[in-house]
């Protein structure tokens, strides 16, 4: 068998396609027992086995699409990217929606952001590809803009409630809800790699490692020109890099951090131990620090 290698290597051209024959043979003969073993359980299956496989089957797809139907009755399968501050059932109470949400939806992740900081755009654009793809896990943003306002109504009282409640102090921040609970903080993009430009499979990968979502193959798809698909602008806005975009700082943040919440020097801004309505929002949980 002439393999092109020429009179002198032609030794070496037969080894190979030997060791390729032997490779292929026994791939084959792996694939044949496999498919003797099936052929044996099938054999020795009664038509009433058969029927009662089939029954489990049916029934487990009835039962995957009423829960399907469930998540995307309560808002699963999109990223709201305004998330409670429009109006609507809450009059514009983002926490008030955001408690709701969290009794209704076993897994949440939710992005903290504010338009005037650029770096949240990549999680944005990361939001929305993943969204439809774990319907499992409902994904909403909460625009922290209005946190600042001195007035003791509208939505920026229930956002910075939220923020206050939950210890959020850098722009971006991803917080992962579990069973009404606030489990972790991805804050900035140091567990991306600390680039704004990261790929979606590396968010993919950190929000399954905290259970947020459930792994699916198409996480770690190209994009259609076979380049992975990369979150961030080419401008890259304030910030790119380490601990965030807003230059907000880590967890703790600075003076002017937490001053632009309301919260430096110890106190809580508007004094907002309990909720900004009657009967607050005390019964929330957080396993985090």
């Amino acid at each position: 068998m002439d393999l092109g290698f020429g009179n002198k290597n032609q030794v070496l051209g037969n080894q190979a396609a030997s060791t390729i024959l032997r490779a292929t043979r026994i791939q084959e003969d792996a694939i044949q027992e496999e498919i003797e073993k099936c052929d044996v359980i099938l054999n020795d299956m009664k038509d009433d086995d058969l029927e009662k496989l089939r029954e489990r089957r049916l029934a487990y797809m009835k039962a995957a699409s009423a829960q399907r139907a469930e998540w995307l009755a309560n808002g699963h399968g999109g990223y709201d990217r305004y998330f409670g501050g429009g109006g609507g059932q809450h009059g514009g109470d983002v926490a008030r929606a955001f408690f709701d949400a969290s009794s209704r939806s076993a897994n949440m992740v939710v992005h903290f952001h504010r338009d005037t900081t650029r770096s949240c755009d990549a999680f944005h654009r990361a939001l929305s590809i993943l969204a439809p793809r774990h319907p499992e896990t409902r994904f909403v943003g909460i625009d922290v803009g209005g946190c600042d306002d001195p007035r003791e109504s509208g939505s920026g009282v229930g956002s910075k409630f939220l923020v206050e409640k939950l210890g959020i102090v850098v722009m971006p921040t991803l917080l992962i809800v579990k069973d009404r609970r606030a489990v972790h903080h991805i804050r900035g993009f140091d567990e991306l790699g600390g680039r704004e430009d990261f790929e979606l499979r590396i968010l993919a990968n950190v929000l399954v490692g905290h259970g947020a979502i459930t792994r699916r193959d198409d996480d770690d798809d190209d994009d259609d020109d076979g380049t992975r698909t990369m979150m961030g602008s080419s401008s890259g806005g304030g910030g790119r890099g380490r601990g965030g975009g807003g230059g907000v700082g880590r967890r703790g943040g600075s003076a002017a951090a937490l001053r632009m919440f309301g919260m430096a020097g110890g106190g809580n801004g508007g004094g907002l131990t309990s909720g900004p309505r009657a009967g607050g929002y005390d019964d929330f949980d957080s396993d985090e620090d």
